[in-house]
């Protein structure tokens, strides 16, 4: 009988398990953070920011490889020292856990400012819902947008406003994030 398909829940447990056993300093981002945070919508894969030493990558790819994933030493190691991000693909499902190594001032402050949130019976490091905000103000794309009013809109009573606010301006997004905020004002006027 062929092994059971896994859920996005599973595949997000098993990114877990495998980065806390490997001792890996990480941050879930992206559609995740979205449904902890804004409006739920679907997603295909778990993105994560890890802050990945070479010496952890045996570790990391037997960890992934014996449940099931299908990972590349060789492109987790090129992507920990070109700066890009490695695709670790579930063999079964349809979804995929994209690793990104801790590489840039970004990275580095998203690891710094993480939440833990409850999710599932689990304890998960999650960008706060400030830096999901600009940084999905910063990459623009239309569900990227909606992406951030979605969170903005639920969070709002418990955002750091100077903070993110802050974070817009080091960013270059202060535009974005007072259209934002006005479009926010309108939607609950």
């Amino acid at each position: 009988m062929p092994p059971k398909r896994r859920s996005l829940d599973d595949v997000l447990r098993t990114a877990e398990g495998v980065l806390r056993a490997s001792r890996v300093e990480h941050v879930f981002v992206g559609g995740v953070t979205v449904l902890a945070f804004g409006i739920p919508r679907t997603t295909t894969d778990v993105d994560v920011i890890a802050a990945i030493a070479a010496r952890q990558i045996p570790k990391i790819v037997a960890g992934f490889q014996k449940s099931g994933f299908f990972v590349s030493a060789q492109d987790l190691h090129d992507a920990l020292t070109e700066g890009g991000h490695v695709t670790v693909q579930d063999r079964r499902s349809t979804y995929r856990i994209d690793l990104v190594p801790a590489s840039t001032a970004a990275h580095r402050e998203t690891l710094r400012t993480r939440r833990y949130v409850a999710w599932r019976r689990l304890r998960l490091p999650m960008a706060a819902p400030e830096h999901t905000i600009v940084m999905k103000l910063r990459w623009g794309s239309e569900q990227d947008l909606e992406d951030a009013l979605g969170i903005y809109v639920r969070q709002k009573k418990t955002l750091d406003l100077r903070a993110m606010r802050n974070f817009a301006r080091r960013h270059g997004v202060t535009r974005e994030l007072k259209e934002l905020e006005e479009r926010a004002r309108n939607l609950s006027a």
